[in-house]
């Protein structure tokens, strides 16, 4: 049994989906809260998160983060500059590392790290792909203490932000006006195409004709028939992966 895919997924709840079917991906920011020796990085950075797990090992991950979600080809995700986050154990010599950089480059410097040196720039853009190997997972209102991040076997897109646009933002700062933040990030987009996806995951078998017209009407003119016709077969269900897989 393969213990990776060669689909990337993005989980969402419905109407996260059918905007990504009209829209391609947004990027916004995540806040990330990654303890390294010494104390936390907060920081939120734009990106858009997937996930590296076969069908068949997939069921936990859907019960924490959406039974809606799209399955795009690992060639696509290449392509595009997609890569594996790095997980950091606390206490390792490598999270001690992070720390010395940080503290060194950054202390005292601006919330929004604006300003910064291109080499600056570079470390920023590494840590953004740093998470914890095993930590506290909030979702909603729930908090799992001791959760292995690293079993999502997460990717990560950032992109290469424009100058103005802050490569990361304290976290503190973020969450208290997200819409302010991430109208800096409206018209970036993660695209991809028809060819690109493997397979649409949705609730149940109820919402497929609903879905099919929303691929119908997705893109205008960018989904030709066949487009359309291939991707209904590729509409796979929560109820048929939990009893299938």
């Amino acid at each position: 049994m393969p213990i990776s895919s060669n689909s990337l997924v993005h989980f969402t709840n419905k109407d996260g989906l059918i905007g990504i079917l009209r829209n391609n991906f947004y990027i916004k920011y995540c806040v990330e809260r990654v303890k390294i020796m010494g104390g936390t990085l907060n920081g939120a950075y734009p990106m858009v998160c997937f996930c590296d797990i076969p069908l068949s090992q997939i069921k936990e991950h859907i019960e924490k983060y959406g039974q809606y979600g799209i399955g795009l080809k690992k060639t696509w995700g290449i392509e595009n500059g997609l890569n594996p986050v790095l997980y950091a154990e606390i206490k390792s010599h490598l999270s001690k590392e992070f720390a010395s950089v940080m503290n060194h480059l950054f202390k005292g410097k601006d919330e929004q790290l604006l300003g910064l040196s291109e080499f600056e720039k570079s470390v920023i853009r590494i840590m953004s792909y740093v998470k914890n190997y095993q930590g506290e997972l909030q979702r909603q209102n729930i908090m799992i203490p001791n959760y292995r991040f690293a079993d999502e076997k997460e990717w990560r897109y950032v992109p290469l932000v424009e100058e103005d646009i802050p490569l990361a933002v304290d976290a503190s700062k973020y969450l208290k006006n997200k819409t302010a933040a991430n109208e800096k990030l409206c018209n970036m987009r993660l695209i991809f195409h028809p060819n690109d996806i493997n397979y649409i995951i949705i609730k149940d078998d109820s919402e497929i004709e609903n879905f099919i017209n929303v691929l119908k009407n997705a893109k205008g003119n960018s989904y030709t028939y066949n487009d359309i016709e291939r991707l209904t077969t590729r509409i796979i269900t929560v109820d048929r992966i939990m009893e299938d897989f």
